[in-house]
């Protein structure tokens, strides 16, 4: 079983995936690696880190060539067996093209729209020098994109902005029930 967890920065997707990895001893891997090695070794894709929104879709083919490589590699005898992949590339469309090509999955998407600039100035490697206004605009951006691709395709969205402890943990058991 491929777990996918998906959602705009910050939202807590590396820690809802490092919670499979050691509640469940699955292996994982963020889509960050992926985004750096295409950004490295194939620059003309045009995929790379940073927020413009066209990255998702410019890795999508890629990021599904990805799932697919994972989920063949796992034991079909073994129903405890699965990947976790996770990332802001990890969109619902990304979601809906690799359940369409048979593979076995399950995903959620993270979102928090009570976001502010304060909570992206935490650790926000990817924003580091960034002045006030883009703070606003990216917390902005991820408020926005919360909700609406999930609303829009039937994917499970958890809302973390409410209580981010409970959303985690209801993030967590929904994977676990759907898979």
């Amino acid at each position: 079983m491929i777990f996918l967890i998906g959602g705009p920065p910050r939202v807590g997707k590396s820690t809802l995936a490092w919670m499979l990895l050691e509640r469940e001893g699955l292996p994982g891997c963020p889509t960050d690696v992926l985004v750096s090695m295409l950004q490295r070794a194939a620059p003309e894709h045009g995929v790379r880190h940073g927020t413009h929104p066209d990255k998702a879709v410019l890795a999508q083919p890629f990021l599904i060539e990805f799932i697919r490589a994972a989920a063949e590699a796992l034991d079909a005898s073994d129903p405890q067996d699965g990947y976790v992949v996770e990332g802001a590339i990890v969109t619902p469309a990304a979601a809906t093209a690799a359940a369409a090509l048979g593979i076995p999955l399950t995903s959620v998407f993270l979102g928090n729209t009570k976001l502010t600039p304060e909570n992206l100035r935490v650790a926000p490697d990817w924003l580091a020098d960034a002045d006030d206004t883009t703070y606003r605009e990216i917390a902005a951006w991820v408020r926005e994109r919360s909700a609406e691709a999930c609303t829009a395709s039937g994917h499970v969205y958890v809302e973390l902005g409410t209580g981010y402890t409970h959303g985690i943990e209801q993030a967590y058991s929904t994977l676990l029930e759907r898979s």
